[in-house]
């Protein structure tokens, strides 16, 4: 049974902690179906428990011509709390898709950005190029704070790769300049982007070094690069970068995002080679988003543990991965309950609300629609 065929009965479940490990495990992965994403937009505006959650982690999911006439119908009628998280996920629409439904949407789309469609689907090289730069310009002034051009540099790096106006040769050139300097230009980290698109395998060895690196913008293409390959090739380059403690978290995440046998067992053996509990909590995550019986050795090992804190929601992930594969564990309800209790009063089980309590993957308090550990629980 493949992965999604696995998680597919529980894509819509009613229990809502089995439900955000699906949406998560999905997050990153590059092989979503879209008619999921329009099956779980129209749970989100149908069920506001759920919302919140759902939306976030849509956030890098393509939304087709069907999902955007879902959000055009729903976006109106929001409540304020969650309106930036579904007008976020218009960032996820191609440029001819945009400008079709360019007069329903030029409310919630920056004048200056239609300029920029038209320059993606019409423009020449030049022309595209002209504007590629002035946009990298942009995000390295933030020269315009009120708006994210990051996913717009993405469409036009997107359009040169489709047109064919960038080759191995120019990006060789552009990763040499980069590889030695200590931060990565914009220019830079999109030539990353281009690589993964254009799936050049010989970068996969550089891309799996640079994730020793402390920059997450850098380490959230190159993660996203390596997961576009899906292949074994990546699952060697980076299993030596999961034992280590400055790179394991984003390492363990292409492993649990790579859906190989090889995956699964580096996972396993890293797990087995490394007594230190926070290099051990990104890999049986990442274990955990294989779903795979034969990771169980190691899920039943590290949940003998007892600590005060954990990096990840790990009563979370045990549970949900239990239930999901069908197996018993004498603390799978003990699990449920100290879960469901962080969840709120709307879908508690359990009369006891810990209101202080935000979960890693959980939207951040501060508004900004990112998850807590890409945010303010850094």
């Amino acid at each position: 049974m493949t992965f999604l065929e696995k998680i597919k009965p529980h894509l819509l479940s009613d229990d809502i902690l089995v439900q955000k490990t699906v949406l998560h495990a999905l997050h990153e992965y590059p092989n979503v179906p879209e008619e999921w994403t329009v099956e779980l937009l129209k749970e989100a505006f149908s069920n506001e428990v759920k919302q919140s959650y759902i939306l976030m982690f849509l956030d890098k999911h393509k939304i087709n011509e069907e999902a955007l006439t879902i959000l055009i119908d729903n976006i109106p009628n929001m409540n304020q709390s969650n309106r930036h998280l579904a007008l976020g996920l218009l960032n996820n629409i191609d440029a001819p898709l945009a400008l079709k439904y360019k007069k329903q949407l030029e409310k919630y789309i920056p004048k200056q950005v239609w300029g920029i469609y038209e320059v993606i689907e019409h423009g020449e090289e030049e022309d595209v190029y002209s504007m590629y730069g002035e946009v990298l310009h942009k995000i390295d002034r933030s020269l315009s704070p009120e708006y994210d051009y990051y996913p717009i540099a993405k469409k036009l790096s997107e359009c040169i790769v489709e047109k064919g106006w960038i080759d191995e040769e120019d990006i060789d050139t552009v990763l040499a300049d980069e590889a030695n300097e200590e931060w990565f230009s914009e220019n830079g980290i999109m030539n990353v982007y281009m690589a993964g698109l254009l799936k050049i395998e010989k970068y996969i060895p550089l891309f799996a070094s640079f994730l020793t690196r402390d920059d997450d913008a850098l380490l959230e293409e190159v993660n996203a690069a390596l997961v576009h390959f899906d292949s074994d090739q990546v699952v060697k380059a980076v299993a030596p970068y999961v034992r280590k403690p400055e790179s394991v978290i984003y390492a363990a995440s292409i492993l649990g995002n790579i859906k190989t046998e090889l995956a699964l067992q580096e996972l396993k053996k890293a797990y087995r080679e490394t007594d230190e509990l926070d290099v051990q909590e990104p890999i049986i995550e990442a274990l955990s988003f294989h779903f795979s019986k034969d990771a169980l050795p190691e899920m039943n090992d590290h949940m003998e543990y007892e600590y005060d804190f954990s990096l990840v929601e790990i009563e979370h992930v045990a549970y949900s991965f239990y239930t999901i594969l069908g197996e018993k564990h004498p603390d799978l309800l003990e699990w449920k309950k100290s879960e469901m209790e962080k969840e709120g009063p709307a879908i508690q089980l359990a009369p006891v609300i810990n209101e202080n309590k935000v979960g890693r993957n959980d939207p951040c308090p501060c508004g900004s629609g990112k998850k807590y550990k890409k945010c303010c629980g850094k």
